[in-house]
C-alpha cells in the first residue's frame, strides 16, 4: 500500500514539474512569463530588505530604551538605598 502513495506522489510531482516547464518554456508567452516573475521577485526582495531594515531599527531603539530603564532602576535603588541606610 505504501508503495501506491510514493508511486502517486512521484506521479503527481512530475506532473507540476512538467506543468511548470510548459508554462516558464512556452515559446509565445514564456518570455513574459519569466519577466513577469523575476520583477515579482526583485519587488519581493526589496520590500523584504525594508521590512528587515525597520525591524533592525525597531529593536535597536527597543534596545536603547531597555538599557535607560536599567539605568534608571539602578538609580533608584541607589537612592532608596541611601535613605534606608
Amino acid at each position: 500500500m505504501q508503495n501506491n502513495g510514493k508511486i502517486g506522489l512521484g506521479l503527481m510531482a512530475g506532473i507540476g514539474l512538467g506543468t511548470g516547464l510548459m508554462f516558464f518554456l512556452d515559446p509565445s508567452r514564456g518570455k513574459q512569463r519569466r519577466a513577469a516573475v523575476r520583477d515579482q521577485a526583485k519587488r519581493t526582495s526589496r520590500q523584504l530588505g525594508r521590512m528587515a531594515k525597520s525591524v533592525e531599527g525597531s529593536a535597536h531603539d527597543l534596545a536603547k530604551g531597555a538599557d535607560e530603564l536599567t539605568k534608571r532602576v539602578f538609580l533608584w535603588k541607589q537612592k532608596a538605598l541611601r535613605l534606608v541606610a
